[in-house]
């Protein structure tokens, strides 16, 4: 039954740096903006915004996190899009970098006295404290 195509997700996560995921899964749960879904084969159509957070995409016994600051979904029949602003898998962050960064765009909020400089600024504090997060969360994970 799990080799079914219809019993299987189409996964497509993409970012401005390029593919980040691209799969079948049996399911995939995705922070929006309203909370927390799961999308199964054979969800009714969606169009969601996604909040940051982290992407779980489920293939069975295995698991894929994915970290995102935000963006879209598109849930049409089994074809699920994600468009992210800005994604990476959860293990490839690097906790240290991401602290540093944190550090870097909190000073930038402080000095930036233009609109746009600081919505700059405010994005990569706000992308440094969700990839801390997720790496936090990647630690206890591999405790387990």
């Amino acid at each position: 039954m799990e080799n079914n195509p219809r019993n299987r997700l189409n996964v497509e996560i993409l970012s401005p740096e390029g593919s980040i995921y691209k799969d079948t899964a049996s399911e995939i749960a995705l922070p929006t903006a309203q909370g927390e879904i799961t999308v199964l084969p054979s969800h009714t159509p969606l169009f969601a915004k996604l909040a940051g957070g982290e992407v779980v995409v489920r293939g069975g016994k295995e698991e894929i996190y994915i970290t995102i600051s935000g963006g879209f979904l598109e849930v049409l029949g089994n074809r699920i899009n994600v468009l992210a602003d800005y994604a990476i898998r959860s293990e490839a962050i690097e906790a240290q970098k991401a602290e540093e960064a944190r550090r870097k765009a909190e000073q930038l909020v402080k000095e930036k006295k233009d609109k746009h400089g600081f919505a700059l600024a405010e994005r990569d504090l706000q992308r440094s404290v969700i990839e801390l997060k997720i790496a936090d969360k990647m630690k206890r994970r591999q405790r387990k």
